[in-house]
């Protein structure tokens, strides 16, 4: 008698098992791709990029694009190199309930994963991406050199703004990020950027070679409130340090750095910066060591200010 009861437990979560299964196979192989790839290409349009995918279909219990490229809007001849990424798959995850999207490119991938209902959970991890990739050269300008790797994993909890649904506030988030780089170097290129001792312009710069080595940061975060635990670099060419604070924010890009960055440039190589190294002999010496340099990041990670 148990055991006649048991089978019949047994085919009720079989035929039940696979009704959703197949509703979830016919939802993935009925799924609007055409309107989902319009919908990107709309929405990178008003971010100012041009978005183009050669492909879009179902993948494995999700949706898979190959063939992406991402490229800046400008009257420019040549046009600006697209940013390629070689497939993005998205789908929903299990445990815990969420949202995941993995993307392969520069030779690695990075995987992300949101998750939570009261407090969203955030990860990403960053795992063999080769900064020589052709393709970031192209579209950043810069030759760069070397692997990186990175993890976040922050908890974000929702509050609420206002009469509507509370959100997730970046400004309370707490958790930890990470970086490390191996073999990191800059083997030439070009680039602006603003050096507030030429004026508030972002100067045009070409940039020789600059070997920075073997680079490890950490960050970890208490309700918004961040301490970098470890950043330091080290080659032939230059040492680096940074120690200090990051108060987050709603918009990261309101985040607030008190950062004081130490660096000891090699003297030759100090030469070899031209421009770059003018202005790094402006930056005060470090008042515990006058061998290195000290300079704090302060302002906003929008507009930083660096003195």
């Amino acid at each position: 008698m148990a055991s006649s009861k048991l089978r019949v437990v047994r085919k009720v979560f079989a035929y039940t098992g696979f009704f959703f299964l197949a509703v979830l196979i016919a939802f993935f192989l009925t799924f609007p791709y055409d309107a989902l790839k319009d919908r990107v290409r709309l929405e990178a349009d008003r971010a100012g990029y041009f978005a183009r995918i050669s492909s879009m279909g179902p993948g494995f219990f999700g949706v898979r694009a190959r063939g992406i490229e991402l490229s800046k809007k400008a009257d420019t001849d040549p046009p600006p190199a697209p940013l390629k990424v070689d497939s993005v798959s998205a789908g929903p995850t299990l445990l815990p309930p969420g949202l995941g999207v993995t993307a392969k490119l520069f030779d690695g991938t990075v995987a992300v994963k949101v998750s939570g209902f009261s407090n969203i959970r955030v990860r990403i991890d960053a795992e063999g991406l080769n900064l020589a990739n052709p393709d970031l050269k192209a579209f950043s300008g810069i030759d760069f050199s070397g692997m990186v790797e990175a993890h976040v994993d922050l908890s974000l909890p929702r509050v609420a703004v206002g009469p509507g649904p509370a959100e997730p506030d970046l400004g309370q988030a707490t958790g930890t990020i990470s970086i490390d780089a191996k073999q990191l170097a800059i083997n030439g290129g070009s680039m602006s950027m603003v050096i507030p001792q030429f004026g508030p312009e972002p100067t045009p710069l070409d940039l020789p070679k600059i070997v920075v080595g073997d680079l490890s940061g950490k960050l970890k975060f208490e309700k918004g409130a961040g301490t970098i635990e470890k950043f330091e670099a080290k080659s032939a060419d230059l040492e680096l340090q940074a120690t200090g604070t990051l108060k987050l924010a709603k918009r990261l890009e309101y985040a607030e750095p008190g950062i004081e960055l130490r660096f000891k440039p090699d003297p030759e190589f100090q030469k070899r910066l031209g421009l770059i190294g003018s202005a790094l002999s402006m930056v005060g010496p470090d008042p515990k060591d006058p061998s290195w340099r000290m300079g704090r990041l302060t302002g906003y990670l929008g507009r930083p200010n660096f003195r």
